[in-house]
């Protein structure tokens, strides 16, 4: 299915829990989360994990004049970064405040926020 416009093939409050293992980056987060939302049964548990554009190591990267992680800037090459890329083809990026900001905007209570901690490589330049 394409989920960036097709309604999610589940009738309304179907799941109990819905995983979306980052994902959101790659789509059209509005529609994503409001047809999550809608197959999602009320109270249910929605998890949710992507990229954060505003960690540690991106800002890191940034204050040494590199590419933050996962931030491509061709499609061919991995160009710009510090000493290698996490690759990928994100096309969104959040901040911690941009995220919660959609997710209430539609209808998620944000419960719970849990972070992992950077692993940069050992041979910086």
């Amino acid at each position: 299915m394409d989920v960036d416009v097709e309604e999610f093939p589940f009738s309304d409050n179907y799941f109990d829990t819905v995983f979306a293992g980052e994902i959101i980056e790659q789509y059209n987060p509005d529609h994503f989360l409001a047809e999550t939302y809608q197959v999602l049964k009320p109270k249910g548990i929605f998890v949710l994990t992507t990229l954060n554009l505003a960690s540690i190591h991106n800002r890191i990267a940034l204050l040494l004049g590199f590419q933050p992680f996962n931030v491509m800037v061709s499609l061919r090459n991995s160009v710009g970064h510090l000493g290698f890329s996490a690759g990928g083809a994100a096309i969104r990026f959040f901040t911690l405040r941009s995220l919660k900001e959609l997710l209430m905007i539609h209808k998620f209570e944000v419960l719970e926020v849990k972070d992992s901690c950077a692993v940069l490589p050992e041979n910086i330049y």
